[in-house]
């Protein structure tokens, strides 16, 4: 059933004017960041361009993609798909998520072997009780806190390079995690669980991370629109009605809480609602998403700098460096890109 298109065809033409030249602005910086070795901007510094091979690729720059992921393949991983020990293994904290960014665009370049071998290093770290993904390196698991950002990410990347044991077991580990929301939570979203338990009182250090209250400015606004992302792949690739009404119904949050999502342009952190939006646009049949996709249009327009990046939430990262620009605007351009697809999609409605 399509969704009802809620736009005349001139404003959705607008919209996707616009997008196509703020994500085209997001990819002309990233060439520049590129060196002809396909070495990303500070990667001797620190891992930010596990993302840049997906962003460039989707975008229609596959060369300089693959580039970048043969760069990557010659320097940077391991015989096991792992990231090399330094700069592109970091700590290794919260290390599924840019392993699964990775092993996206090494698929999307049709470097299957690579995305395979980077799979394998996901299989690796995740719980087969639970089906999460750890925050912790794989040498310090005594915590053993697992969370739906680089769950649900992971469980993208399965959906997409067809590792579907890998993907039922973030499905389960996502379902589990929203049936044990408790009743008094009212605008609290707990994002966090230890082994089979919900985290509803994490350590103050991680307490940011692990509980999104959509009443409340400034917070982790993007978590319900990765877990709608991973939830229209999975339902897409089984055939599944139910995990599109749980990403509908989790994108609700963020639609019934406070305007700052939307109007403090001091932060960047409800970029993912966009970008679950887009993908609950041609699925769900409840609610038409449309206005939220041109809507979403113009926030990435409004934090997009004139050189065409993106940085970090300002009151987070007030001084950023260009690699955290690279961060940020190969997510963007990849989100971006996304609205451009359903936005198309809407057109031909």
């Amino acid at each position: 059933m399509a969704v009802d298109n809620r736009f005349a065809a001139a404003d959705l033409a607008d919209a996707i004017t616009r997008a196509r030249a703020s994500r085209d602005r997001g990819v002309a910086w990233l060439l520049r960041h590129i060196d002809p070795t396909g070495k990303p901007v500070g990667a001797e510094k620190r891992n930010g361009w596990a993302r840049v091979p997906w962003a460039l690729a989707v975008s229609g720059e596959t060369d300089t993609a693959a580039q970048v992921v043969a760069w990557a393949e010659r320097t940077q991983l391991c015989g096991d798909g792992n990231f090399t020990a330094g700069p592109a293994y970091g700590s290794g904290r919260f290390l599924a998520y840019p392993l699964a960014h990775f092993a996206i665009g090494a698929w999307l370049t049709e470097r299957y072997d690579t995305a395979r071998s980077v799979m394998g290093a996901l299989r690796r770290l995740q719980d087969p009780a639970t089906g999460g993904f750890p925050i912790a390196p794989p040498q310090d698991r005594a915590t053993d806190l697992h969370d739906l950002l680089s769950t649900a990410q992971a469980g993208q990347a399965a959906v997409i390079t067809g590792q579907h044991d890998i993907a039922e077991g973030v499905y389960r580990w996502l379902t589990d995690l929203l049936q044990q929301q408790p009743p008094s939570a009212g605008s609290r979203f707990y994002t966090f669980r230890q082994g089979a338990n919900l985290v509803t009182q994490p350590a103050q250090a991680l307490e940011w991370l692990a509980i999104t209250d959509f009443d409340v400015p400034r917070q982790t606004f993007y978590t319900p629109g990765m877990a709608a992302v991973f939830l229209c792949a999975y339902a897409g690739s089984q055939g599944l009605k139910h995990p599109v009404e749980l990403a509908s119904a989790l994108l609700a949050r963020n639609l019934s809480g406070t305007a700052a999502q939307f109007d403090d342009l001091s932060s960047v952190q409800a970029c993912k609602f966009g970008w679950g939006a887009a993908a609950l646009y041609p699925l769900d049949v409840q609610r038409d998403w449309t206005p939220h996709l041109k809507r979403m249009v113009g926030w990435f327009e409004d934090r997009q700098a004139e050189d065409g990046s993106w940085a970090p939430s300002a009151f987070l990262q007030p001084a950023p460096d260009d690699v955290d620009r690279l961060v940020k605007t190969a997510e963007h351009v990849m989100e971006v890109n996304t609205l451009l697809g359903a936005l198309g999609s809407a057109a031909a409605a």
